[in-house]
């Protein structure tokens, strides 16, 4: 696969169809030597020879040439290989300094969603740039020019949204150019392909077809060209051209002057980080098929280090591939020799073989990247994020219509930026739960979630889902004072007070300054409205900024480890205050009477008293650590 997909993917990117070789053999070997997968295949692939062939020719100040192995403006492509270059270098440098600072965290904040539309919209540029290979489109003449003897001609534009693409490809400007010879050659291809690929992924003993397939393309075509003489008048069929023979030269003289530089590190930072989120995800789910583990950071540095070895001998810029990767694992691969092998084979390639590629027709390259790409449209997952989650499903349309219509730039900041807001507004507005106990169980759960659960009048148990900080803490504040508002409302007819708030603080794992600060003036307010605030189980990391902001003085006897030790707690209290209220009356009733009609009350509402069910909790150190003003266990009469 990797002789006829490398060179589709090095003409796609705008380099001679030889550097695609070249990637295919250095980076290769150096990746088996210091990456951790075993199985993932490395070489050019599609969305990464995409992003240099839309912006390499924005970089350099020099025309794009239709054919780059038999260029026209030899000093222009010598220009745009040696920008190829030079990216791929940053790409490696970059590459490395995340795997060694293990900074590969960072490509988290991409969700599946994100990258599955961010992928599918690129499938679609790829697919229709190579359009005008099947159709015959090379070039038409220059109706401005007013030269007699030679004409001067106009190449097909390189384009990135698909209205353009579409737009040029089905416009009349073009159509008259249509080449029905390269159109039935080219279609015949894709079929070929496609019905080789579909029945050796159905069919486990034709599983070779799927990789043979682009071999068998390669050879047919060049075949039927060489019999036929097809690239020969009146046919023309457009062919590869002239490969140079040998091994890939030095070109390390190229990695100076680097001109525009901004504008290339920014190209090699998208690169990097569309191949790092490609080649991470492949080999984790090789690993995790292969009941094997992998190292991200070692598999950075092994990256790294290709790229930057491969700058150093004509390659451009190199990853894992799907297609490739999920081969080696189909047809058996179990260790890195497997792209020893293949890279010693394109080397024989290299030394003896490339002349017979001269001829290969260019509708066939196009066949190739064609089919290949149809594997990145992910149209199942769209119909599992229909199903799943309506959010993630709009995230994945937004990236794939922004990739596919505004072009792969804006359309990869756009994904990035709905990404970081998808995260920044879960994290500024926290789920929040009123809690209820299970009956016959201390658990306490989602009232919404759990109809059974029941809540104790006079109390209000809470939950907080999240860390609080300075971006979510009036989202919290505004949800605790509904949840005030509500419970004081549904106490208030049965003439009971809301006298404690308890909040469960076990998925608080941190708060901040601003968090403190509105904690500590909720406390004052709560006392001073003669209710009483409850924390139960914070963290360590929590309670050491309670104590350090003088909070827990103000909370005294009323921190936790469990929930349902707050609950029964305040319950007793609430028992204590209620029956001393009844028997402060002018004619009170016999005290066992009242205690027992307060006590059934409360055990109707789920809540046992005279002891927890099982037994008090052995709080030991933690619970004097967690109430440094008293043990919770005991409570004043």
């Amino acid at each position: 696969m990797v002789i006829p997909q490398g060179m589709s993917y090095a003409k796609l990117a705008g380099l001679p169809s030889v550097w695609g070789l070249y990637g295919a053999f250095v980076p290769v070997l150096v990746y088996a030597g210091l990456g951790s997968s075993r199985q993932l295949a490395v070489g050019p692939v599609a969305v990464t020879s995409l992003l240099l062939g839309s912006n390499v020719k924005d970089i350099i100040d020099a025309p794009i040439q239709d054919n780059p192995n038999t260029p026209h403006n030899q000093y222009a492509q010598d220009q745009y290989n040696q920008t190829c270059t030079q990216v791929a270098l940053l790409a490696g440098c970059i590459y490395t300094a995340t795997g060694i600072l293990s900074l590969g965290w960072v490509t988290q904040f991409l969700s599946h969603s994100v990258i599955g539309g961010f992928m599918s919209g690129a499938s679609l540029i790829i697919g229709l740039s190579q359009v005008k290979f099947i159709f015959g489109y090379n070039t038409r003449p220059d109706p401005k020019s007013t030269s007699v003897l030679k004409l001067p001609s106009i190449s097909f534009p390189r384009q990135d949204p698909i209205y353009q693409q579409l737009g040029s490809l089905f416009g009349s400007t073009w159509t008259p150019y249509f080449q029905w010879r390269e159109f039935v050659m080219g279609l015949s291809w894709i079929i070929l392909l496609q019905t080789m690929k579909v029945l050796g992924q159905r069919y486990r003993k034709l599983k070779l077809l799927r990789a043979l397939g682009p071999l068998t393309v390669t050879i047919i075509s060049i075949a039927i060209m060489n019999i036929w003489g097809l690239m020969k008048p009146p046919y023309n069929i457009r062919v590869v051209g002239k490969i140079p023979k040998g091994l890939p030269g030095a070109t390390v003289d190229m990695f100076s002057p680097m001109d525009n530089f901004g504008s290339k590190i920014g190209l090699a930072i998208v690169v990097c980080l569309i191949d790092i989120l490609e080649s991470i995800s492949i080999a984790r789910a090789l690993a995790l098929k292969g009941k094997y583990d992998i190292r991200p950071t070692q598999e950075l540095r092994g990256l790294g280090v290709a790229n930057i070895v491969g700058a150093m001998f004509n390659c451009y810029t190199t990853t894992g591939s799907f297609s490739r990767s999920a081969v080696s694992a189909d047809t058996g691969s179990r260790t890195q020799v497997f792209g020893i092998w293949g890279a010693l084979l394109v080397m024989i390639v290299l030394l003896v073989l490339t002349p017979v590629f001269k001829y290969m027709p260019q509708n066939a390259q196009g066949a190739i990247v064609i089919s290949a790409v149809f594997s990145l449209f992910n149209y199942t997952e769209w119909w599992f994020l229909w199903n799943v989650n309506k959010l993630d499903w709009i995230v994945f349309n937004v990236a794939l219509f922004c990739v596919a219509f505004l072009g792969v730039e804006i359309g990869l900041a756009i994904a990035i930026g709905l990404s970081i807001a998808i995260i920044l507004y879960k994290t500024a507005f926290p789920h929040t739960a009123v809690l209820g106990r299970l009956p016959q169980t201390t658990v306490y759960r989602n009232v919404k979630q759990y109809p059974d659960a029941r809540q104790i009048d006079g109390m209000l148990v809470m939950r907080i889902d999240a860390p609080i900080y300075f971006a979510n803490v009036i989202p919290v504040r505004e949800a605790i004072a509904k949840y005030q508002r509500r419970a004081i409302r549904a106490n208030t007819p049965r003439g009971v007070q809301l006298r404690y708030i308890i909040i469960d603080m076990s998925p608080v794992t941190d708060i901040d300054a601003s968090a403190v600060h509105w904690l500590k003036d909720w406390i004052v307010d709560l006392k001073e409205r003669s209710m009483q605030p409850v924390l139960a189980n914070p963290s360590k990391q929590v309670m050491r900024l309670l104590n350090n902001a003088n909070i827990t003085p103000l909370l005294g006897e009323h921190i936790f480890v469990r929930t349902h030790d707050a609950v029964s707690a305040c319950t007793e209290r609430l028992l204590t205050e209620q029956a001393s209220k009844v028997l402060s009356t002018d004619t009170p009733p016999d005290p066992k009477s009242v205690e027992y009609d307060v006590r059934g009350t409360l055990e109707d509402a789920g809540v046992k008293l005279g002891g927890l069910t099982g037994g008090v909790a052995p709080l030991g150190d933690v619970d004097l650590y967690l109430n440094p003003n008293g043990d919770s266990r005991k409570r004043k009469d």
